[in-house]
């Protein structure tokens, strides 16, 4: 495959020590023409040197970012909105998910007939450091590009992507010794007493460069506990919409200003304190 590098904005927020607990990258296409669910082993062994372990799972229902009159329903990285719909009977064969983990087990691609996904995810116990968007970007444009060319030797057809999404899941925890306080984070809260719990969503529309609804950032924050009884917030940042044109590399631009969106969404709504703690360099 063709070398693809992504080029940092020189303008975008760092931290040394990201709070990250998983990255997704993804996209949603049609079914290409002529693939049958038999063919999920061949497309293992375009990512089994990697990624030699394999899983199967349910599949995730198709989810559009959708304008006008609209309802919630739960797609890949979130809470998505759709056009009010009735659903009937389900016509051919059920498509299975497939998980094709590395041995470390920090990365996995997700494959089924219409969805493929990257994801990084932090290891408890383990010291895997984020490798950082660029790298993971770049490689899930050649898995991109690998896939296209797989389903282009069944018959000819280039991927057509409906959908993209970027989603960065952040575990933010308090300090050695301190109490979790949701405002000493997260500079939209201001409670006079901790609560219990709390659940905070917000979203805001994607704009092309012609003014016209492309997707939506979502915002969703909330408690939560650790198996060791730690409270801790987990903030997720999820970009979701459709490409400009339904190719590959436009679902890479996508992709790109989704998460220049969401590092900027990330400085903008945490605190000077959180900033110094995760080491902010730009």
């Amino acid at each position: 495959m063709t070398a693809n590098i992504v080029i940092r904005p020189p303008d975008l927020p760092d931290f040394a020590k990201p709070p990250l607990n998983e990255v997704v990258l993804g996209v949603q296409f049609d079914t290409p023409a002529g693939y049958q669910q038999i063919r999920a082993g061949e497309v293992w062994k375009l990512f089994s040197a990697e990624f030699p372990q394999a899983q199967e799972l349910p599949p995730l229902p198709p989810n559009f970012e959708t304008f006008g009159p609209q309802v919630s329903i739960v797609g890949f990285g979130g809470v998505g909105f759709s056009p009010i719909m009735s659903f009937g009977p389900v016509m051919g064969p059920l498509h299975g998910r497939f998980w094709f983990v590395s041995n470390t087990g920090d990365q996995l691609i997700q494959f089924q007939n219409d969805r493929l996904l990257h994801n990084w995810r932090k290891i408890v116990g383990q010291d895997n450091s984020y490798p950082r968007y660029e790298i993971i970007s770049s490689r899930f444009l050649n898995e991109m590009q690998s896939l296209e060319s797989f389903m282009a030797s069944i018959q000819s057809q280039p991927l057509r992507i409906t959908q993209c999404e970027v989603s960065y899941v952040n575990h933010i925890k308090p300090l050695p010794g301190e109490k979790l306080q949701s405002s000493a984070w997260l500079n939209f809260l201001n409670f006079s007493e901790e609560p219990d719990d709390f659940a905070i969503s917000f979203r805001k529309t994607i704009l092309s460069d012609n003014g016209q609804p492309r997707g939506r950032l979502t915002c969703d924050s909330s408690t939560a506990i650790e198996p060791t009884g730690q409270h801790f917030i987990s903030l997720t940042l999820t970009a979701r919409g459709a490409p400009e044109h339904p190719s590959v590399q436009s679902a890479l631009e996508f992709l790109n200003r989704g998460r220049e969106i969401i590092c900027k969404t990330f400085a903008e709504i945490t605190t000077d304190a959180a900033h110094q703690a995760w080491e902010r360099t730009t």
